[in-house]
């Protein structure tokens, strides 16, 4: 898979390493894990320095996002992108775009990316039913 994604459920912590040519499914799929797994709320490194893409744009990038923001209403936690220096407009535009709804930065070094990641406290996500039902009183 060229998305590899490992899970640290004690640091509440995500990393996602590309590698290869990632296809539109790839990303896809990757997303799908996340939401399935349940950890949108985690801490997130996305480490895309050993990737690359000619299907995924930041007009798809930002409609993922979109996509995610409705789904849950969970506070997303902190992104951190790891961009190559040559490479990188994407995930500069993507966090220009998208910074509001939780912060997002993006580096050139996992190093710098998980110094910056540690300085957020590690987060409970607090579950809530969608459309909780009214309790019933006792007369």
């Amino acid at each position: 898979m060229p998305i590899q994604l490992e899970i640290f459920h004690f640091d509440r912590l995500l990393v996602g390493v590309a590698r290869g040519n990632v296809s539109l499914q790839e990303f896809g799929q990757f997303v799908s894990d996340v939401v399935q797994a349940g950890i949108i709320h985690y801490r997130k490194i996305i480490d895309t320095t050993a990737g690359e893409s000619a299907t995924l744009s930041k007009d798809i990038l930002l409609a993922v996002d979109a996509q995610l923001r409705s789904f849950s209403k969970t506070p997303r936690g902190p992104l951190a992108i790891v961009a190559d220096r040559n490479r990188g407009e994407i995930a500069q535009a993507f966090k220009a775009l998208t910074s509001d709804g939780r912060p997002i930065e993006v580096f050139r070094s996992i190093h710098e990316a998980r110094a910056w990641v540690a300085t957020f406290p590690v987060a409970e996500a607090i579950l809530k039913p969608a459309n909780p039902k009214p309790s019933a009183e006792k007369k």
